[in-house]
Parts: structure tokens; C-alpha cells; sequence
């Protein structure tokens, strides 16, 4: 195995002449760093893959331009996985950049024996998480896997989920994978399967700042098609939740009675904003099946427990979030 530091994922289609700019500044940036780049090619029918290869080249980086075809972006994720030599593996998605934040994260998870690492995160209410009380102290505290969940199904914290850094080894350890089949709510599905096999976790002291030569995001037609695959995904999430952490019925409970449902109503409030009758966004999920995750438990919160009465009692009532 080469001795590489880290392995930067980059997933590409169609980004001209992004990707080489991409790799040129991130390797200023992580320069006397061991570092590859792993270009994921996805059908692109412009030159970007020419201009990737020489950025790599006539700079003397590490690195290479895999063609993954026509697959879901998942399947594209977990050929950079395996075709990677880093101690950690991070993803850079263009239409998401960030800045300066790589040497940093090595940092962190060095000094920590860190198999995952992430930067200090949003708070999405207005109570403080046990996940940000610990954060917030330097980043020196280790997070525990199972509180972080806790707080990331209840929406009390937020971190972006594609600016994450692991370690190589844990994941193939615990055979971790995006799930291939999906294009809609893989990321999520994966975080939440590397907290399942408790990681020892570490937080970078930095809050994340967007770049602003991100590439734009292209458009997804397929969003309404592809919205249940999210549905699917966090059921997968459950199945294996109850194997791995059985004992932690807290837990499974409240992924079943929070995560899911909420879930399951996102996909809803999608389907409505999209001119579908509450008739026909019911109908369908009957006949799918996701209708039987539209319950409430002892660890619902109220407020999603009052969506859910709405929509299974009087839909015509209930309000898209």
C-alpha cells in the first residue's frame, strides 16, 4: 500500500474545466501532505476527464480518473472507496466547496485516533444538543456515536454530510458502503451506518465556510421519482440499527418513531409542492408500503406527532413544512 495520508473522492460529470481547478488548489492547499485524488468520471461527454488527468500529470500529484458509466453516484462513491490508499478518505463534491478546512480535520483526527471527523456543527433549535455541548469545547471531546444520532434524528444539530473525513480502514473493517442503488438519500444512510459501528469521533475546531466558485448545482428531474429511494434508504438504516445496536432500544425507538415518519412526510410534503392531490401522494404510499412508518411513539415529539395526526386524519388540512 503507498503511503498516502489522505485520498480526496472526487465524483464528476460534465464539470469542464472545475475538476482540474479543484485538484490545483487543494494540492496548494495540502502541500508536504501525502495526498491522491480519485476522479470519478459519470458519463461525461466533455473534456473534463482530459484536463483532470493533466492537472495530475504535469503536476506530479497522485492520483487517477476512474470511469464508473452510467451507475448512481452511490456505486461511483464506493469505487473511489475501494480504489483508494489513504490512512483517511474525504469526498469533494463541486457543487459544494469549502474552504481550507483539510489540514485541519488531519489534525483532529490524528491527535484524536480519529476513524471520523467533521467540523463544529449548526444548531438547528434553539437548545443547546448534548452533541454540541461537548463540540463546542475545542474539539477535544469525543462525541458518543449514539447522543450524536440522538441529536441528528431530532434535528438539534446539522453538519454538512459530504464534508467528512474517515478513516480507510474503519469502513472496510465494518463494511461500510454507500448503498449502490440509490441517488437520493445515500449520504445521509451512510453517516448514519458509520455512527452504527460507534466510531471514535473527533470534531475540527473550524466552522465550515462555503466557497463561492463552487460549481452550480445542475438540476435533478428525477427528484420526484427519486424521492422514496430517501424512504428506502433510512428503512435499510433501521433494519441494521436493530442488529447493531440492539441493545439500545432508545435508540430504535426513536429512529422508528421520529426519523421514519419524518422521513416519510418529507416525501410527502415534495410530492404535494409538486401539484399531486393528498388523494394520490396517500394512495401511493399505501401501495408502496411506506404508509405503515406514518406512526407515533413515546419518543415522537409533539410537534411531528401533530403532522401526523393531520395528514393520517384530516389531510386536507395538513401544511407542507
Amino acid at each position: 500500500m503507498a503511503n498516502v495520508d489522505l485520498s480526496i473522492i472526487i465524483p464528476s460529470k460534465n464539470n469542464n474545466c472545475y475538476i482540474a481547478e479543484i485538484i490545483r488548489r487543494i494540492s496548494s492547499e495540502l502541500s508536504g501532505v501525502e495526498v491522491e485524488f480519485i476522479v470519478i468520471d459519470m458519463n461525461s461527454t466533455d473534456n473534463s476527464v482530459i484536463w483532470a488527468l493533466e492537472e495530475i500529470k504535469k503536476n506530479d500529484l497522485r492520483g487517477c480518473v476512474i470511469q464508473s458509466g452510467s451507475g448512481t453516484i452511490s456505486s461511483a462513491l464506493n469505487t473511489g472507496i475501494y480504489k483508494s490508499d489513504g490512512k483517511y478518505i474525504t469526498f469533494v463534491y463541486p457543487s459544494r466547496l469549502y474552504k481550507n478546512y483539510f489540514k485541519e480535520y488531519l489534525r483532529t483526527a490524528d491527535e484524536n485516533a480519529a476513524d471520523f471527523v467533521f467540523a463544529i456543527p449548526s444548531q438547528m433549535s434553539g437548545v443547546e444538543s448534548s452533541a454540541e455541548a461537548a463540540i463546542c469545547k475545542a474539539g477535544t471531546e469525543i462525541v458518543d456515536s449514539s447522543k450524536l444520532m440522538a441529536d441528528l434524528i431530532h434535528s438539534r444539530v446539522y453538519f454538512d454530510f459530504t464534508a467528512v473525513m474517515l478513516k480507510r480502514e474503519y469502513l472496510l473493517m465494518n463494511h461500510i458502503k454507500f448503498y449502490d442503488e440509490y441517488s437520493f438519500g445515500y449520504v445521509e444512510a451512510f453517516i448514519y451506518n458509520v455512527l452504527l459501528f460507534d466510531p471514535q469521533i473527533a470534531c475540527a475546531d473550524i466552522r465550515l465556510e462555503r466557497d463561492p466558485d463552487s460549481v452550480p448545482a445542475k438540476d435533478n428531474p428525477g427528484e420526484i421519482i427519486n424521492c422514496y429511494e430517501r424512504i428506502d434508504s433510512m428503512i435499510k438504516v433501521y433494519e441494521r440499527m436493530k442488529l447493531q445496536r440492539k441493545d439500545n432500544i432508545m435508540l430504535t425507538e426513536l429512529f422508528e418513531g421520529q426519523k421514519l415518519p419524518s422521513v416519510v412526510l418529507s416525501v410527502v410534503d415534495i410530492l404535494l409542492k409538486q401539484g399531486f392531490s393528498y388523494k394520490a401522494v396517500k394512495k401511493s404510499l399505501k401501495q408502496k408500503g411506506y404508509a405503515e412508518y406514518l406512526h407515533s411513539n413515546s419518543r415522537t415529539s409533539p410537534e411531528l406527532k401533530k403532522k401526523l395526526f393531520r395528514w393520517n386524519f384530516v389531510p386536507w388540512k395538513y401544511s407542507v413544512s
